[in-house]
């Protein structure tokens, strides 16, 4: 069964904010944490830790935007088979809003107490 017109569109327009939505809180996690790093804030991600700790800042973008890369990638090609697959991208984004919060809350109260 095909999809009219009109639920097509609406169907693409939130799919690309959806994913918009994903990539911009994943530039705005990277530069939060970076200005988080910048003024010697404690890398909370327990994942990313102590590869900054050994290999450094970049390094540790490196590893987040390949794994970035591969879960577009992935998502990408399974949005084709299973349509339900964007709940995953909403959820993604919906977790990376809540480390970018994280981070402004840490830099805000930084800021307020010093």
């Amino acid at each position: 069964m095909a999809l009219p017109p009109t639920a097509l569109l609406q169907s693409r327009l939130s799919q690309g904010l959806t994913l918009g939505g994903f990539v911009g809180f994943q530039l705005l996690d990277a530069l939060t944490t970076h200005l988080g790093l910048a003024t010697e804030h404690p890398e909370l991600n327990r994942m990313m830790a102590p590869i900054i700790a050994s290999q450094g800042e970049l390094s540790a973008y490196a590893v987040k935007g390949t794994a970035v890369a591969v879960l577009l990638a992935f998502l990408m090609l399974a949005s084709r088979r299973i349509p339900r697959v964007w709940y995953v991208y909403q959820l993604a984004a919906g977790l990376t809003a809540l480390a970018v919060v994280s981070n402004v809350v840490q830099l805000l109260y930084s800021t307020a107490t010093t």
